[in-house]
């Protein structure tokens, strides 16, 4: 980005020269923000690319919180799941049942 801001020309129109009345402004004032953003504004690349970048951890840091709680949880409830089911009483397997159409 430092090495964009510091082209002379960015083939805008922002050396054109005043002739009478006429000027483009709008040229040079982008050129003047682009600069602006390329070497280190407060609204610069890096200041906005830093801020996504946090941004980001922190999604990254949240999914992870989500996901140890979830795992604990379910790590919780199989382990409550497995004991309550080594207290169930023995029971014979249930019959078989053959489903018939009716009239056959």
């Amino acid at each position: 980005m430092t090495d964009i801001s510091a082209m002379q020309d960015w083939g805008l129109g922002e050396t054109f020269q005043p002739q009478d009345s006429r000027d483009l402004v709008s040229s040079k004032t982008m050129v003047k923000r682009w600069r602006e953003k390329s070497q280190g504004s407060d609204n610069s690349v890096y200041a906005v690319m830093e801020s996504h970048y946090k941004i980001i951890e922190d999604f990254q840091t949240l999914f992870r919180t989500v996901r140890e709680r979830i795992t604990s949880v379910d790590a919780d409830q199989a382990a409550r799941y497995t004991q309550l089911e080594s207290t169930l009483p023995q029971q014979a397997p249930a019959t078989a049942k053959i489903f018939s159409w009716p009239g056959l």
